[in-house]
Order: structure tokens, then C-alpha cells, then sequence
């Protein structure tokens, strides 16, 4: 069982931490940076939230989640040193949201999500299929016909064909778990189901979006499960033969730089990992590099501005994490933390 480390002192921590890597590397073993880390005392810790990266805006942009007690409908930056909360009103506290960037319209937009957190109160099965919008000042409902309602789904922005692709996760119906396997499309104005075919109904998959190949990228899911699908804009098509192994939950984005998928974490069906892996549109490969500790429910964007990946928060099934961690093409960095909270059970 991980403990909660809450009574540590900074010093004691940022101590432990370089003493426990000292012991960890030889110079065969691959390194992760803990270089002097910024402690963030505002945003704790987190998981089952969304994150996305605001291109205008330069900034790494988190909305709601759970952390280890409460659901939370926040919204906060980072700018590459600390987390700054920017808006506390809006849209309902929510875990597992679809969070995306339109950059045509320069619009942060939000869809769906689940009220849950301990998974034993009234709304525990409040699936949520509302639109929000936020433009740097402020947030904004729309009001249109859009999907239905659910959660551990995936959005992305398509740049190339200007509009949001959102495909499959989960609601509940009298007690039933229906898992969705559609895919919509939202072009700033009306969203419409494009496909009902593709990858099996599943709910929590990664995906992204590869600008070079100019295509969606989609792994795993429930199983779990080791498919690569992409879709086109038409159709989607599953990718093989591909080198990987099933993950749920794990987080993935595309490393614009690099030119590649960076994908880290998850659940593989026994435990939760901590492995790092790339994609080249062909074929997974696992790099060989410390990181961070084993988890699912994170998230993770690319920071154009900065040339790196972010991730932050998840939950090794006894403890929420509340460290950010970066990723530079070549190694895991650990860029601000908070220490970890022992996790109120929520069936998730």
C-alpha cells in the first residue's frame, strides 16, 4: 500500500527524492531530471480530468476531474513553472470531460462528462451532454443539438479539416453500462455523426491528432485492448500489424517536434504501468527511460510553445497524484509536484 507522504516537509521531499535516485541510477540505466521542482500548493492533486493546450494563448490548459474527495469544475493554466487557477464558475463539477482546442475559432471547448466520484451517491449515474465554450475571459453554453450524453470518451481538434472529431464512451441506463462506438463532428456550429462503424464501443481510449499524416490516431480502450485505428475524415481503419500491448486509460498526444505519438501509462488489466512509448504512424515502440510513477486517469498535451509534453495527476489505485511531469523527446522531467493523497474509492 503507497502511503500519503502529506506530512513530509518540502526539504524532506525534494531530499528523498534525489537520494532515492541516486540509489536507482548506474550509468546503463536511462535518467529522469528532478531538477530543483516548483511545489504547487494551489492545484493538489487529480484525476479524471481534461486537459488541453490553448495554441493562442501559449498555455497548458486542465478542467475538472476528481481530486482524492471531491469532483471539481475549475479550470486552471500552466505556463511552464507553476499552475494558475483562472476560473472557478461555469461549467458543473465533472470527471472524465472531452476537453479540445479549436484554433480557427480560437475556442477552448468542453463536452459531457459524469458526475461521479464516490459511485455510491444520487447522481452517480448523471451522464452530462452539454457544450461549453471558453475564450480566454469567460465561459459560454451552447445550445445546440449535440450527442448524447456520456463519458470517458475522446475529442480531438482535426486542423487540417478545421473541426473536432469526438468518438465512443460510456453512460449508464438502468444500471447497464453501454459502451459507444460512434464518432461526431463539430464544426463550430452543429455537430453531426459522421460514422457508426470503425473501432468496437469502448471508453476510455487515447487519442490525438497527427498533423503530418493528417490523421486521427486512437489506442486501446476497455479489454484492454492493443489497437491502432486512424480515421481519415471518411472512414476509419485499423493499423497493422502493430507492436503493442493492450492499455486502458492511458494518456497520449502527438509530439509536433518529434513528429511522433508519445503515449505513457495505463492500465494493462493486472496493474497499472509506467512505461513511455512512441508511435510512427507504423509501429509502437517502448522507449527505454525512467519516468513517472505507474498510473492511469492522467492527461497529457504537447506545449507548442515549449516543445515538450505535459502531463499531470492520475491515480495508482490507493493515491491521486498531483506532479507534473515533462517530456522533451528524450527524458522525463519532474517540473512541479504536490505530494499525493490517499484515494477515496469511486468504482473507477
Amino acid at each position: 500500500m503507497i502511503l500519503p507522504i502529506r506530512n513530509f516537509s518540502t526539504n524532506a521531499l525534494i531530499s528523498a527524492m534525489f537520494l532515492g535516485l541516486a540509489f536507482f541510477y548506474t550509468a546503463e540505466e536511462p535518467r529522469c531530471e528532478r531538477n530543483q521542482p516548483s511545489r504547487s500548493d494551489s492545484l493538489t492533486v487529480r484525476n479524471a480530468h481534461a486537459m488541453a493546450y490553448d495554441s493562442d494563448r501559449a498555455k497548458v490548459i486542465l478542467f475538472g476531474g476528481a481530486d482524492d474527495r471531491n469532483v471539481l469544475g475549475d479550470l486552471w493554466e500552466w505556463g511552464g513553472k507553476t499552475w494558475h487557477k483562472i476560473s472557478a464558475t461555469g461549467p458543473a463539477p465533472r470527471t472524465f470531460p472531452c476537453l479540445a482546442y479549436d484554433r480557427d475559432r480560437r475556442r477552448l471547448v468542453l463536452f459531457g462528462g459524469n458526475r461521479v466520484l464516490f459511485g455510491t451517491e444520487n447522481d452517480k449515474d448523471t451522464f452530462l451532454d452539454d457544450v461549453w465554450e471558453w475564450d480566454g475571459a469567460r465561459w459560454r453554453m451552447i445550445e445546440t443539438a449535440r450527442p448524447p450524453a456520456r463519458a470517458e470518451a475522446n475529442m480531438v481538434y482535426d486542423s487540417a479539416r478545421h473541426r473536432l472529431v469526438l468518438f465512443g464512451g460510456y453512460r449508464v441506463v438502468s444500471g447497464n453500462k453501454i459502451r459507444l462506438g460512434d464518432t461526431w463532428e463539430w464544426d463550430g456550429k452543429t455537430w453531426e455523426q459522421v460514422s457508426a462503424s470503425g473501432p468496437s464501443p469502448r471508453n476510455g481510449a487515447a487519442m490525438t491528432y497527427d498533423p503530418i499524416r493528417r490523421r486521427v490516431i486512437l489506442f486501446g480502450g476497455n479489454g484492454p485492448s492493443g489497437e491502432t485505428w486512424t480515421w481519415d475524415g471518411k472512414s476509419w481503419s485499423e493499423v497493422k500489424p502493430v507492436v503493442a500491448e493492450g492499455r486502458f486509460n492511458s494518456a497520449m498526444a502527438y509530439d509536433t517536434l518529434r513528429r511522433c505519438v508519445i503515449r505513457f501509462g495505463g492500465w494493462n488489466g493486472k496493474e497499472r504501468v509506467g512505461d513511455t512509448w512512441t508511435f510512427d504512424g507504423t509501429t509502437w515502440q517502448r522507449i527505454d527511460v525512467a519516468g513517472p510513477e505507474a498510473r492511469n486517469h492522467a492527461a497529457m498535451v504537447y506545449d507548442a510553445k515549449r516543445q515538450r509534453l505535459v502531463l499531470f495527476g492520475g491515480h495508482d489505485g490507493e493515491s491521486v497524484f498531483g506532479d507534473t511531469w515533462e517530456w522533451d523527446g528524450s527524458k522525463w522531467s519532474l517540473a512541479a509536484f504536490h505530494e499525493t493523497r490517499q484515494r477515496m474509492n469511486n468504482g473507477h
